[in-house]
């Protein structure tokens, strides 16, 4: 009866298998199951947020408003400041999706339906466990951070209020009598993109208003070295989430297949009892530190996402 729990290579537990085509898509495991997660979030956050209650939650709804309360109150503020409730909706969207994923993930289904059926399933399966799921997150996440810092000089070009804070970021160091506040700057569009790029990367050489211009030619070439720094690591970073939300979910999955493996090939009954006691209890708390893991590794992505989108929007701070 374990057979079909346990595969002859432990990667099968944690590999895509294809489950149908959906048109030109070939729809697998992992791909069902994001779906899965999404469809679930869009039943319940509508129903249980669909008005605003005067009375203390209760239930589910207690539960998921703690968690966005905390993430908003001990995440998003400390790091974004005044601009934590414009990327609330996002980084919440991100931390619930993620996991609803590996929650999901942490549910047997493949195993229950394999001992319904008496054959081998893959119904089921960890989302984040594919490297393609964990790898599109990082590239949303990266697109949202530079999108909304190349937004943010905007704004601060069209309201004039660009230049008004001393500080490596994406607002230039000059004074305020050259852009006074309220007087916004033409062709703000324009020059957005290229004043994000170029403070992008510290100018440790600039010359101080009053001081000549011979600064400028020691200041350009480090600053443009440390601009391809600075783009190296943007590129990395979306790298380093990826991997880490992907290994860290699949490290339980791949221990606890080469356990129950161990059972399988075991050569007499008695050999697998005497291994399948302490592997069940072994089991058992690797299935609750995937638990942990679950709520951790959401935590992190979210967590490092919010710190690359403060960078971007709030460097200041």
């Amino acid at each position: 009866m374990l057979s079909p729990l346990a595969a002859g290579d432990p990667l099968e537990h944690v590999l895509p298998h294809p489950l149908f085509d959906l048109g030109p898509i070939h729809v697998n495991n992992q791909m069902l199951m994001a779906a899965v997660s999404a469809l679930l979030m869009l039943a319940i956050f509508p129903v249980l947020f669909r008005r605003a209650y005067t009375a203390a939650p209760t239930g589910a709804r207690n539960l998921f408003e703690g968690l966005a309360d905390f993430l908003r109150t001990e995440v998003f503020r400390p790091a974004l400041k005044e601009h934590t409730d414009r990327f609330c909706p996002f980084l919440w969207t991100l931390f619930f999706f993620i996991l609803f994923c590996n929650l999901l993930g942490s549910i047997p289904v493949a195993e229950i339906v394999s001992l319904i059926q008496g054959k081998r399933s893959h119904l089921g399966g960890t989302a984040t466990g594919n490297v393609n799921t964990t790898g599109a997150l990082a590239l949303c996440a990266l697109f949202f951070i530079h999108a909304n810092g190349v937004a943010q000089v905007y704004r601060a070009l069209r309201a004039g209020t660009y230049g008004h804070h001393e500080h490596r970021g994406h607002e230039a160091h000059q004074s305020d009598e050259h852009h006074p506040h309220g007087a916004g700057i033409p062709k703000a569009g324009a020059l957005a993109l290229p004043l994000y790029l170029w403070n992008f990367a510290p100018h440790p050489f600039k010359p101080k208003p009053g001081e000549g211009i011979s600064g400028w030619f020691a200041d350009l070439p480090v600053w443009f070295m440390l601009l391809v720094l600075e783009l190296v690591g943007a590129i990395i970073k979306p790298v380093a989430l990826t991997i880490r939300l992907f290994a860290n979910m699949i490290a339980g999955h791949l221990v606890l297949g080469a356990l129950v493996a161990l059972i399988v090939m075991s050569s007499n009954v008695l050999v697998q009892v005497g291994i399948g006691i302490p592997v069940t209890g072994l089991s058992l708390l690797i299935r609750l530190l995937e638990l942990f893991v679950a709520f951790l590794q959401a935590y992190i992505f979210t967590f490092l996402t919010t710190l690359f989108v403060a960078g971007a929007v709030a460097p200041e701070h």
